[in-house]
């Protein structure tokens, strides 16, 4: 279940999402809590920003739930965490993961690549539109009946999006940067 986490909106309710993973799906349901990220037309403000480690102490001391540390993968984009065994809780059965894109970022180990919708490849979620490059016309619009010759050229104008990809945030500094640059789609129009 992944739940994108708003101060004011939803913030009171980690704990018992977390529970939820644990006593009614007994462990069989992760459960990732989402920074919420800037994207042109939702509305985002630091006033309603609630980090990863906000989120952490709210589970930990509000919900009475200490969390302990689990192993990422290489590239996973997911901080892995779960709740302790013992106590007066069960715990320990469901990962609780927190995607950190805000506050602590891992632009330097992401791996994603997205194609959106209408078949433009963005590199980087963060990314303004103008970075996008249409596949899809590039597919459309084929310079070759060979199939293996198209295959090429599709590869070199994938290769040189990805060369393209900045160090951080889509070239933007923070998050306020990237709300202040609202030169991004609405999420709903990326995917995900």
């Amino acid at each position: 279940i992944n739940c994108v986490v708003m101060k004011g909106f939803n913030d009171d309710e980690l704990s018992d999402f977390v529970r939820m993973s644990e006593d009614r799906f007994d462990g069989d349901v992760d459960i990732r809590f989402i920074e919420w990220m800037p994207f042109n037309d939702n509305g985002w403000n630091t006033s309603r920003f609630l980090s990863y480690v906000d989120m952490m102490d709210k589970i930990s001391n509000e919900g009475k739930m200490p969390m302990e540390r689990i192993g990422d993968g290489p590239n996973d984009t997911t901080k892995w965490w779960r709740v302790q065994p013992g106590l007066d809780n069960n715990g320990g059965k469901s990962r609780v993961g927190f995607i950190t894109s805000m506050s602590e970022h891992f632009c330097s180990s992401c791996n994603r690549l997205r194609i959106t919708a209408d078949g433009k490849i963005k590199v980087c979620l963060f990314g303004s539109n103008e970075k996008e490059v249409s596949l899809r016309d590039i597919m459309r619009n084929h310079q070759h009946d060979d199939p293996k010759l198209q295959e090429e050229e599709l590869g070199k104008v994938i290769y040189a999006a990805v060369q393209k990809k900045t160090l951080a945030l889509g070239g933007h500094e923070n998050a306020e940067g990237i709300a202040k640059a609202a030169d991004n789609r609405p999420m709903t129009l990326i995917g995900g």
